[in-house]
């Protein structure tokens, strides 16, 4: 599992690189308007559109994931690179576009991954790391460059843009480890008919997966994730400039204020587990999507660093709700056949449309005033907390689950 850690540490490090001071970045250094750093991001989830669910449907047809994760970190690196040389907006838009199809796959085959690993090992009755403690990692990841870019920038006096570089640089960590990554065995199960006896021809993951989000069962799990994706795109891609240009907070200490509440997440992240058998994941995901709206209306209302602090308080659970819970809902409904088509498709149809569509309205909303920006985001966060608690049902866990380390008395494939 050391090898399976590693890369979500290094890849969730591409993002701590570029997160807390991208749209300070890209104002100051890259000339953008607010609407233009709304459309970088909307640029970046039109390939969440398209690319997620075509390499993780390659990874459930033939491909080997480990050279997928290969390929696409080493397009990202490459990309990433002309970002740093481009000088016109123009350019640097054209080249997100192409940063989005190489990253933001990844980080739905790394789920996949793990989660086909997992049930590898179940079926060996081997032992296995439940996905929250593997996901540490990544969280772990997030924060480490914002130490690194402080002491960059702020003791020796580098530009803003030495953020493109630490991203680079962790790509190219992220596609060495992956040539150490476990390999995983063929899991495709024939299909039976019951009545006749006839194997069934296997139909194309990326169906299967489909079908799986507007089943009954997910629908409205999917309805309030879009909601809530449109409204942390706005979040997620503001708040540095937010923090720097109305609060005044130094661009090289904006990481730092966003990495108090990424240190919190580790310890929520850890007492997941537990946390999930005393209010189950559906409790984590409705208390998490409470704190994401409450802090955004309150930095709205009071933007004041003592309300930047204390907003800083509920990033733990409004992570676990955004970012964990949602794959492991996913993998409960999931089969061996598309296990890893089902992140891929979620990832496509309720992240990337979401931001695609949070991204546009977030820049037009942000040319007018970043304040209306956070109090538009909070009520649309509010909205999706409506759709969880009152229309979503839950999914009952699967008989290997909670994603425990403790493997099958008796193995049987499903």
């Amino acid at each position: 599992m050391g090898a399976i850690k590693a890369q979500y540490f290094f890849s969730y490090a591409i993002m701590g690189s570029l997160v807390p001071l991208l749209s300070v970045y890209l104002r100051g250094d890259k000339g953008f308007s607010a609407f233009d750093v709304g459309l970088s991001g909307a640029l970046m989830s039109v390939a969440m559109v398209i690319s997620p669910a075509l390499i993780t449907l390659l990874a459930d047809k033939s491909i080997d994931t480990r050279r997928i994760l290969a390929v696409a970190f080493s397009v990202t690196a490459l990309v990433l690179v002309a970002i740093y040389f481009s000088a016109a907006v123009w350019l640097t838009l054209f080249l997100f576009l192409f940063y989005g199809m190489g990253f933001v796959a990844m980080l739905p085959l790394q789920d996949g991954f793990y989660f086909s690993y997992a049930e590898q090992c179940r079926l060996q009755a081997k032992t296995v790391s439940a996905y929250p403690l593997v996901r540490v990692w990544g969280t772990t990841g997030f924060i480490v460059p914002s130490l690194i870019l402080y002491i960059l920038i702020e003791y020796m006096a580098c530009e803003n843009s030495v953020i493109v570089l630490c991203a680079i640089g962790f790509c190219l960590l992220s596609m060495a480890n992956s040539f150490v990554l476990p390999k995983l065995r063929r899991a495709d199960v024939p299909q039976v008919n019951q009545k006749s006896g006839e194997v069934k021809k296997s139909g194309l993951p990326t169906v299967a997966a489909l079908k799986v989000l507007i089943s009954p069962e997910a629908r409205f799990l999917s309805l309030g994730l879009v909601l809530a994706f449109t409204a942390s795109t706005a979040y997620y891609g503001y708040i540095s400039l937010y923090y720097a240009e109305v609060i005044g907070i130094k661009a090289s200490q904006i990481g730092l204020y966003l990495s108090i509440g990424v240190v919190l997440e580790i310890g929520f992240t850890v007492m997941m587990p537990r946390l999930q058998r005393v209010i189950r994941l559906k409790g984590i995901l409705v208390a998490g999507l409470f704190f994401m709206s409450l802090r955004m209306l309150l930095l709205a209302a009071y933007p004041d660093i003592r309300v930047v602090l204390i907003t800083q308080l509920g990033h733990g659970i409004e992570a676990l709700a955004l970012y964990v819970v949602p794959v492991m809902f996913f993998n409960r409904l999931a089969g061996n056949e598309f296990r890893n088509s089902i992140q891929g498709v979620y990832t496509m149809m309720v992240g990337g449309c979401s931001r695609v569509m949070g991204g546009l309205i977030a820049g037009m909303v942000a040319e007018k005033s970043l304040t209306a920006l956070f109090y538009y985001s909070g009520s649309l966060g509010l909205a999706a907390l409506l759709v969880i608690a009152f229309l979503f049902k839950g999914i009952k866990r699967t008989e290997d689950e909670d994603e425990s380390a403790l493997p099958r008395r008796h193995p049987v494939q499903r």
